[in-house]
């Protein structure tokens, strides 16, 4: 089968995904005609069809198109703020809901085609994972993801510039981008491009401020919120809190996972210096980020297969993250349904004697999927020679 015929067939198998979550998540018309948070939280875990589409278009005033930080505060960063904003000019939630769709399944189609450009094997590691069912319309990180392999492809092709336009949007999108930077960065110096280095750098903060300084400047408490909201979020559901480790302190927490990712960080930046590939650091970096941390949205699964497909881990390895994901993405919506239940019993026997079962298969399957990349040699994009003599723009491969 030839490249564009394997294209077009995992294009439609990425749609099949999204019209199958559209049909999944779409509420009952009752609901939607007098639209409540409880009403639609209610209905949304007990169907297990959760989106935090429909849950936001409400919290954060979208059909009032409010101006997102200056006049009412999100917990994300600014570029996912926007985008929420520009999508809410289509009325209703509905309407909200299907633009926002719209957008995420061409965003998932274009990341589909720039994987596909790297590998056959990457382009289908994506596009066949259900991951795309639970996740691709739970909230926007698909978005993100398509800004950062973009960008990532953007830098392969020596178009520095344009890479860090395009990781400045990704960052101040989802954040998660920003494990790449400090390998990219090594890898440019190592290989004599400190000038280019310089100007990207320059370019990548340039459009960071562009973007988050108007906000900051009319609005600091509200847009510092994603800072502060999340210095300030719990120790739950995680590898700290449980019976064998036991550090519920949320100070104690930070500490301690500040130290094992800056160690993690170190480790891989030597790797990298010796010759290893820099996107196996990033997501081994990425990875241990996801352990240690305090909280772990479901949806962050769908990212880690995202750095594991660009790094080239095995097939089995992504297929267990796939299948980790899926039965993460029930675990916490059926918590969440009984915790809002008036059955008190129900709730408190699932979170005893099968939720924790459900981190161990969450945890269990990142460390199983690290360890089966870590025997893969990923090919790294053909670097050019140490010159700043040679123009950009000219893809080496």
């Amino acid at each position: 089968m030839s490249k564009r015929s394997q294209l077009a067939v995992a294009c439609v198998a990425v749609t099949g995904w999204y019209v199958l979550a559209c049909l999944r998540l779409i509420p009952p018309q009752s609901l939607l005609t007098h639209f409540s948070s409880p009403a639609y939280h209610a209905w949304a875990f007990s169907h297990l069809a959760y989106s935090d589409i429909f849950s936001l278009y409400q919290r954060h005033r979208l059909a009032n198109h409010a101006w997102p930080y200056i006049q009412t505060p999100i917990e994300y960063p600014v570029v996912m703020g926007m985008t929420m904003w520009v999508t809410a000019w289509v009325p209703h939630p509905l309407g909200f809901f299907l633009s926002t769709a719209l957008m995420l399944w061409t965003a998932a189609m274009l990341t589909t085609a720039a994987l596909m450009d790297r590998s056959f094997k990457a382009g289908w590691a994506f596009a066949l994972s259900p991951l795309l069912l639970t996740y691709g319309l739970l909230n926007w990180d698909v978005l993100g993801i398509f800004f950062m392999v973009w960008a990532l492809k953007w830098w392969e092709r020596q178009q520095y510039d344009k890479a860090a336009v395009l990781f400045a949007i990704a960052v101040f999108f989802k954040f998660f981008p920003v494990f790449y930077l400090p390998f990219l960065a090594l890898k440019m110096h190592m290989t004599g491009r400190r000038r280019a280095l310089l100007r990207s750098a320059m370019v990548f903060f340039g459009v960071a401020l562009l973007l988050n300084l108007p906000f900051a400047w009319l609005n600091w408490r509200n847009w510092s919120l994603f800072f502060s909201f999340n210095a300030s979020r719990q120790a739950a559901a995680n590898v700290w809190t449980n019976p064998v480790i036991h550090v519920s302190s949320v100070p104690l927490v930070d500490a301690l996972s500040l130290t094992v990712v800056m160690t993690a960080a170190a480790l891989a930046s030597r790797a990298v210096s010796r010759g290893a590939s820099l996107y196996r650091a990033a997501a081994s970096l990425f990875s241990v980020f996801l352990v240690v941390n305090k909280v772990f949205s479901p949806q962050y699964m769908i990212w880690l297969l995202v750095f594991g497909v660009l790094a080239d881990w095995p097939e089995s390895g992504l297929g267990l993250l796939s299948l980790a994901g899926v039965v993460d993405y029930v675990n916490s919506l059926t918590i969440l349904h009984w915790a809002r239940s008036n059955n008190h019993a129900a709730f408190i026997w699932y979170g005893r004697e099968v939720f924790p079962l459900g981190l161990v298969v969450r945890y269990g399957a990142i460390v199983l999927a690290w360890i089966s990349g870590q025997g893969r040699i990923t090919a790294e994009p053909l670097l050019m020679q140490a010159s700043d003599d040679i123009p950009t723009g000219i893809d080496p491969r």
